[in-house]
């Protein structure tokens, strides 16, 4: 886990979704002036008492609607890190919306990827899938196409695929196929995760999220996402 201050973490997550929020039109001007003012002295301890105390479970925090709490997601090395859920009331409503993943097939980028996805997308009765979803399909491109033609939105991530470019292929398949997509983009540093390359200038008009690494990734995903969701219709 990081060694930064607890009260620290706290403050700056809430801080950027709060910003967030506001920016995507999720709280007023008063209603986010508000929770801002809120995050300072007592109250900003208590929050994170509670939700140390109570990892894994729901604590309620005066100006945001619903509830938070505190839970693990990994880096791509399995490395954990503090990720404050936020959880709406009846978020996503009855409907499920089906998501085809699309990453580099490794041990442990599969691990936590897909690990992160799942926690983000949970609130909003999102299902992934992804290529080899369906053990008894008997073509592999066949039933990628499938999928991602099912699908309802679709997540791509580019890491680690300099010399495996399924992803980008997936990627153009879904833009043929006309397919709400969200392109995940890794600009960290190289030599700490070999074998990713950039952006195929074919490709480069896609929505895309840059991110330095999965905290990073996580929090522009879950900010973003109600606004995807809801300017596609999905939500």
């Amino acid at each position: 886990m990081p060694s930064r201050s607890k009260l620290g973490f706290v403050r700056d997550f809430m801080l950027d979704f709060l910003e967030a929020q506001f920016i995507y039109g999720g709280l007023s001007q008063d209603e986010y002036l508000d929770a801002k003012a809120s995050l300072d002295g007592p109250a900003l301890r208590r929050l994170r008492d509670l939700l140390f105390a109570a990892q894994g479970r729901r604590v309620t925090f005066p100006g945001v609607s619903g509830a938070v709490k505190l839970i693990s997601l990994r880096e791509p090395d399995l490395r954990e890190f503090w990720f404050i859920q936020f959880v709406p009331p009846r978020a996503g409503g009855n409907t499920q919306i089906e998501c085809f993943v699309g990453h580099r097939f490794r041990p442990d980028f599969e691990r936590s990827f897909r690990f992160n996805l799942r926690h983000l997308l949970d609130p909003y009765r999102i299902r992934l899938t992804w290529a080899g979803f369906d053990l008894n399909g008997d073509n592999l491109l066949s039933d990628i196409i499938r999928n991602i033609g099912q699908s309802d939105m679709c997540i791509f991530d580019n890491l680690g695929t300099l010399d495996r470019p399924n992803v980008y292929i997936e990627a153009g398949m879904a833009c043929v196929l006309d397919r709400p997509m969200i392109f995940c983009e890794y600009i960290g540093r190289r030599n700490r995760v070999v074998d990713t390359g950039t952006m195929p200038s074919d490709l480069a008009g896609l929505l895309r999220v840059q991110y330095k690494s999965y905290e990073d990734l996580c929090r522009q995903l879950y900010f973003g996402i109600p606004h995807f969701l809801s300017r596609h219709g999905l939500l």
